[in-house]
């Protein structure tokens, strides 16, 4: 049997893939990335959010070093009133805390840090490559298929995002689904608002009557900032979806809808954000059916990311889940590699996706029952409360469940159990 690292093939270069690509290179395991988009192809313009959880694996893969001077960084969710008064602020980060504080950073900047890492590595990127499916796999390894060529691995790893081709291969019959809920998002200067007095705050959320809008830098100074509500729309398919993201004028009706309700501060935003709809986006919430494997029955195909679970961008943990995902499974993959043992690698992935389908589900509900509550209208937040669907308060105030994970120590654990 071949050793499961003697050559990777990662399909998606995106955050998660150049994340993987990074952490095992430190390991000196031959890698192949292939990427379906041109080069010079632009990401998602917008920002991330890294939460200590998160920049604990990026500081360890020498990343956060090379970008932290280009973040903007947070330590409170600040809420307010129509009135401009803050109704709430508490603290959600911060390195006595968490060892770290949560850090915004435009994902372009992100993603180019990495890529040129890599590059500085030797990893090359193989772009316009097109993964067309699996031909076969056994216990010596994956026969794939890229721009019509077959090509070889030892293992083949999947980050290639919610619409994932690879996991069609493990569950051809999984489609991810929206559920109703979509942000719709905008980019303005700051400067742009006439804020009531001058150190308004760089990151807030503002629960009016007609519902919540929020807001955060997406640079140190704050020059840019990203506006987003939350808007209930179940009737949408992925195509409705679709063309929705290209229809500005639609966009920016949404931020219109109930207008004169609006306190004279978030009109002000929302005048900014129908004067720049070119840059209005949606970020729908879709949710991947639980899988029955996140691997194939010999192991060398295995899913990561988005594409064996989907986090709602309300809950700030996309990329944070992704690392997380990608962190466990190389500590895994490389303290098992060599020993020859299909059952082993086997028994490895099932505790792994197991433990991780556990993690990423309870942050699924945190974010459903507390983050996207926050961000209702009045009537639907008091609806919920009376009904007690909802608790009085949001878990914000300890968030060590979520910013210290026990991922070492957990994969630690069952390899010494498994020895």
């Amino acid at each position: 049997m071949k050793n499961t690292l003697d050559h990777v093939a990662i399909i998606g270069a995106g955050l998660g893939g150049c994340a993987l690509a990074l952490a095992l290179s430190q390991y000196d395991v031959p890698i192949t990335l292939f990427e379906s988009r041109p080069a010079k192809s632009e990401p998602i313009t917008s920002g991330v959010v890294l939460t200590p959880n998160g920049l604990y694996i990026l500081d360890r893969l020498g990343v956060l070093p090379r970008i932290k001077d280009r973040c903007y960084i947070s330590t409170h969710r600040v809420f307010k009133n129509g009135k401009d008064e803050t109704t709430r602020k508490t603290v959600i980060s911060g390195e006595e805390l968490y060892g770290y504080s949560n850090h915004r950073v435009w994902r372009s900047v992100l993603l180019g840090e990495m890529k040129q890492m890599l590059e500085e590595r030797n990893v090359q990127i193989q772009y316009d490559s097109r993964f067309q499916g699996i031909v076969s796999e056994d216990a010596e390894g994956v026969e794939y298929r890229i721009n019509d060529e077959a090509h070889r691995a030892s293992m083949l790893v999947g980050v290639d995002g919610i619409y994932s081709t690879v996991r069609k291969y493990l569950a051809p019959d999984v489609v991810p689904y929206y559920t109703g809920t979509m942000g719709v998002l905008a980019h303005i200067k700051r400067a742009s608002v006439a804020w009531p007095y001058e150190d308004y705050e760089l990151n807030a959320t503002i629960q009016d009557k007609p519902g919540a809008i929020f807001f955060i830098a997406e640079d140190p100074k704050g020059e840019d900032i990203m506006i987003g509500m939350q808007k209930q729309a179940p009737e949408y398919s992925r195509e409705d979806l679709e063309r929705l993201q290209h229809d500005k004028d639609k966009l920016a009706e949404f931020y219109s809808e109930r207008y004169d309700e609006w306190s004279p501060t978030p009109r002000k935003i929302i005048d900014q954000v129908r004067a720049n709809k070119e840059n209005a986006f949606i970020w729908p919430f879709l949710k991947v059916p639980t899988l029955p494997r996140w691997f194939s029955e010999t192991g060398r195909v295995i899913l990561c990311g988005d594409g064996e679970h989907a986090m709602p961008p309300s809950s700030g943990q996309g990329i944070n889940q992704c690392l997380e995902d990608v962190d466990s499974l190389t500590l895994l993959l490389t303290s098992i590699d060599g020993e020859g043992r299909n059952d082993k690698i086997l028994g490895a992935l099932s505790w792994w996706q197991g433990t991780r389908q556990r993690r990423v589900d309870a942050v699924f509900d945190w974010a459903t029952n507390s983050t996207n509550v926050e961000r209702m209208s009045e009537q639907d937040r008091s609806k919920l409360l009376r009904e007690r669907k909802a608790p009085e308060r949001a878990q914000a105030d300890d968030m060590s469940w979520l910013y210290r994970p026990s991922l070492e120590r957990d994969v630690k654990a069952w390899l010494a159990e498994h020895r």
